[in-house]
């Protein structure tokens, strides 16, 4: 009996999920329900397309690459569904080594006991590359240095392994957060046949109140960061969405500096205080001070000091990677015994030590059933040559050259997963815990990786969700409405980083950018159509000048001799268009914008960085696709294709823009961005301005009448209002055809325009206005006071003199007029300046007198 069709998925025909919802096979008292398999193809396809729209690929590595964006994340539609008799068995299991890891961390970095009972011998620690000894004795009191642990299992015949421990910077909850999000959207019914499940979408929220939890300050709420890498971090995409779901600002190492012994984050409003840290920078980095290291802008120099001072808490706690080590598998079960007084509840894989002689016989009698794996797995990051094979009677070169970077482990034979092809290969399960002191939460799901051993190390790879039966014990909350936490934690209008605020600012800069460029060359290729005379196109001259200026080909030579119709060949739209190359290019400007909302996912909302992200991927495809060829037909396509671009662009950017109005928070963040806007398009005007106003003065009083009113025709101011979108503009002001005086002051003056520079520089004063208020900071500074001047200046500059002059006087008319743009443009730019020293940039000079004690170990 086919299920009732409830709802449509977002963004999906109702008549495809009601075509879907027939084909489940319904759930019974003894079975699950199914996806029919010849639905796994097309769904397998819209959960691609759903993680490509979502922006969650296009910063990884393989996405510029030939692999392609897929392979960076796949998601299965069959979810790996576990009845709550096994989760329970599992969870606890999980409880367990949570609380054996925090034991032994904290007895590893103070007392020690463990090593001075022989338990471990201390050569497979203390030797280990990421034990920390300056660490030693850091933060006596702290009983859970690792508050987020990753476990690795494998299930076989026998039940489940736990093969991997992760501890130092654990990677892929948003990733389980986001697959259950992704399937229940586009197999709404599937999950919606299931009986009651848990829900995994409040685990960011999980996350930040353990984190809370960790402040070593009391009677207010803590400061936190999410102490990241940077966007060319293969899981930055993971970053960048675990911070907007716990509200965490996002920083990198040079986002945040050490004074008196306290870690401050760089804001516009200036330097705050951090309580607590989440890092996802590996610990090798985390203070070039301390720790010798080639990424020097990755950590913060300092920080170890402000820890062992008790001023700041950092999550995971650096040195937690030590507990990674694969040669703990053998000695899991001792320690277990030794801290907890317990036995195992989920087995570790054989392990033999290649630095133990005994164990080396066991390795070689035994080495058809075993295989070698690295200690430390090594960072994301770096590229390792796969592990050597085992041979009988033979050690490989590489494990009797470092035998301690190596171990021998039994060969687990995972249970298949799923069915048809997916029964050819295992699956490991991955299951994140969240501890504080001896309390230890565990997600109830986790992700999936299909596939055969080694899962990628680099990339999300072929995974599922993990859907855990809640048993009919009580109400789960994993149906539709998988819900998030609703407790009031209050409103948080911390000012937004300096990084973050610039990137806004230049992500409205290459929006308008982009948009105007776009616009300029379409109304340009329109009028190189029509029919000009040869006596007019020297009045055309410093119209093409303009716009080539404004849009960033001033390079390009025009003169009176060109024809107007060649003006724009297809050589040079393709250079404007779509040249990889050019840096002021629709493509190279799209792009940037696009990268940059990419890096801004805590501020710019899905909906507005959805579109940049489809613009961004349609201009690549479209400048790969084009052939390079000289000959008719390929200059024809290459035509084609930046005509494509031209209206792509203008229709999703202006689309991205009413996105970002509509969607985005418009807190500080957004008024950067809108003062990015306005001083692009206020730069945009003057730059057009400069090379047509002083020729249009010059000529003013040709044909004046005793008014001093020009009634002759100037088509090329006419196209001028066209290309900076204001010719309805000045048809409803001035109700006369396009006159230099009354052209000038539309653009320059008319404050209800919004492409005269007046309307621009007042739309930055409000936008100031509004950062201060919600900043909670000053409103003057030299930004907000070279606009006011500039304002004012404008506000009484009279423009008639420079129109209605003498013919004898018009050149000097010209050269008065060109002095007073090129002023306007110099100030502009200096604004340019001023924002980023006032907002962007923090110099903090430490007091000669103050001491500041050397880091002790």
């Amino acid at each position: 009996m086919p299920f009732r069709k409830r709802h449509a998925c977002y963004g999906r025909p109702a008549c495809s999920i009601s075509v879907f919802a027939s084909l489940i096979v319904p759930k019974s008292s003894r079975s699950l329900p199914t996806i029919p398999s010849a639905q796994l193809r097309p769904l397998r396809n819209r959960l691609r397309q759903s993680i490509r729209d979502a922006g969650l690929t296009d910063l990884s590595p393989t996405s510029q690459g030939s692999r392609g964006d897929a392979e960076f994340w796949d998601l299965e539609p069959s979810p790996l569904v576990i009845p709550a008799s096994e989760w329970s068995q599992l969870s606890a299991g999980i409880v367990q080594r949570a609380r054996l890891v925090n034991a032994f961390l904290h007895d590893l970095y103070h007392q020690q006991e463990v090593l001075r009972e022989g338990v471990v011998p201390p050569d497979y620690t203390l030797a280990d590359p990421y034990y920390r000894r300056p660490c030693l004795d850091l933060t006596p009191d702290r009983k859970d240095p690792a508050s987020l642990i990753r476990f690795d299992l494998v299930k076989t015949e026998a039940g489940w392994v736990v093969t991997e421990t992760h501890t130092n910077t654990p990677v892929g909850l948003s990733y389980a957060v986001q697959n259950r999000r992704f399937l229940t959207q586009e197999a709404a019914d599937y999950y919606r046949a299931l009986p009651d499940y848990h829900s995994i979408i409040d685990a960011p929220l999980q996350l930040v109140d353990h984190l809370r939890r960790l402040s070593p300050t009391t009677g207010r709420r803590p400061s936190m960061v999410f102490l990241t890498t940077g966007p060319r971090y293969p899981f930055f995409s993971e970053h960048s969405f675990l911070a907007r779901k716990t509200g965490l600002r996002l920083a990198q190492g040079d986002d945040l500096l050490v004074l008196d012994n306290r870690v401050y984050f760089k804001t516009v409003a200036g330097l705050e205080p951090v309580d607590v840290i989440y890092r996802r920078v590996h610990d090798a980095h985390i203070d070039p001070v301390v720790f010798s290291t080639d990424f020097q802008s990755a950590g913060i120099p300092g920080l170890m000091q402000c820890i062992r001072a008790g001023n700041v808490t950092v999550a995971n706690a650096i040195g937690a990677g030590v507990a990674e080590n694969r040669a703990l598998n053998a000695f899991w079960q001792p320690l277990a015994r030794y801290y907890l007084g317990e036995r195992l509840k989920l087995a570790a894989p054989t392990t033999w030590l290649c630095t133990d002689t005994d164990h080396v016989d066991a390795i070689l009698d035994g080495a058809a059933k075993l295989v070698l794996r690295r200690t430390h797995a090594g960072l994301i990051t770096q590229q390792l040559s796969p592990a050597p094979q085992l041979k009988p009677g033979n050690l490989p070169n590489a494990v009797r050259q470092n035998p301690g970077g190596f171990v021998a482990q039994s060969k687990l034979a995972s249970v298949p997963f799923g069915r048809g092809r997916d029964r050819r290969h295992g699956f490991r399960l991955s299951v994140f815990a969240f501890t504080r002191h001896n309390h230890v939460s565990v997600v109830p799901g986790g992700i999936v990786n299909i596939g055969p051993e080694p899962h990628p190390r680099n990339r999300v790879g072929r995974t599922t969700d993990v859907v855990v039966l809640s048993g009919g014990r009580h109400r789960a909350s994993g149906t539709l409405a998988d819900f998030e936490t609703t407790g009031a934690a209050g409103i948080d209008l911390s000012p937004p980083g300096s990084r973050s605020a610039e990137s806004l600012y230049w992500l409205g800069r290459y929006l308008e950018r982009a948009e105007a460029t776009a616009r300029m060359l379409g109304i340009l290729e329109d009028v190189a159509l029509e029919e000009i005379p040869a006596a007019e196109r020297r009045r055309w001259l410093p119209l093409w000048r303009g716009l080539l200026a404004a849009t960033g080909h001033e390079q390009e030579r025009i003169s009176a001799r060109t024809n107007p119709k060649m003006t724009l060949s297809d050589d040079l739209l393709w250079r404007m268009t779509l040249d990889r190359n050019h840096p002021s290019s629709l493509l190279t400007t799209a792009g940037a914008a696009a990268g940059n909302a990419r890096e801004l996912r805590a501020f710019v909302s899905p909906e507005a960085g959805n579109i940049l992200n489809q613009l961004d991927r349609k201009l690549r495809t479209a400048a790969q696709s084009a052939p390079q060829g000289r000959n008719r037909a390929a200059r024809l396509l290459r035509l084609r294709a930046a005509h494509q671009a031209l209206r792509s662009v203008l229709v999703d950017i202006n689309a991205c823009l009413g996105s970002t109005a509509r969607t985005m928070l418009q807190d500080a963040g957004w008024h950067f961005l809108q003062i990015g806007k306005q001083l692009e398009r206020a730069t945009f005007t003057a730059n057009t301005l400069i090379h047509v106003l002083p020729v249009a003065a010059r000529h003013a009083t040709a044909n004046a009448d005793d008014f001093g009113m020009v009634y002759r025709d100037n088509p090329e101011l006419s196209a001028l209002l066209r290309m900076l979108g204001s010719q309805d503009a000045y048809r409803r002001l001035y109700h006369t055809r396009s006159q230099p005086l009354f052209v000038a002051q539309l653009l320059l003056q008319q404050p209800m325009a919004p492409r005269s520079i007046a309307h621009n520089f007042r739309q930055m004063q409000s936008s100031l206005r509004a950062i201060s208020s919600l900043a909670r900071m000053p409103e003057d500074n030299a930004f907000a006071r070279a606009i006011n001047t500039e304002l004012q200046a404008l506000t009484e500059l009279n423009l008639t003199p420079f129109f209605d002059v003498p013919p004898s006087e018009s050149g000097h008319a010209e050269a008065r007029l060109n002095q007073t743009l090129e002023g306007i443009a110099k100030e502009l730019a200096k604004m340019h300046q001023l924002l980023g020293d006032h907002y962007f940039s923090h110099q903090a000079s430490l007091d000669a007198m103050v001491g500041h004690p050397e880091l002790s170990f």
